[in-house]
């Protein structure tokens, strides 16, 4: 199956097409990544940073939430479990 997904894809993508040669296409598939990764609008570094430094913080605070939760849950069972 994934086989036939693979081959859909390359189908999709214009790899099997009769009027180019191999190295014709491949050369064209690049010449085209070129072009739809020059429209890409990249983040500036301090964008970035803050954008890291966002995903630490939030990671952090879930962390100690769950953390948290765990440790309360840990001290209820242990409470009714082992009066």
């Amino acid at each position: 199956m994934i086989y036939c997904l693979v081959l859909y894809s390359i189908e999709a993508c214009g790899l099997f097409k009769n009027d180019m040669n191999y190295l014709e296409r491949i050369k064209n598939y690049f010449k085209e990544v070129k072009i739809e990764m020059s429209k890409v609008k990249w983040p500036t570094k301090n964008q970035t940073v803050n954008y890291t430094l966002v995903v630490i913080g939030v990671s952090v605070a879930v962390a100690a939430f769950l953390g948290t939760l765990d440790y309360i849950f840990n001290l209820g069972l242990n409470f009714f479990l082992f009066r």
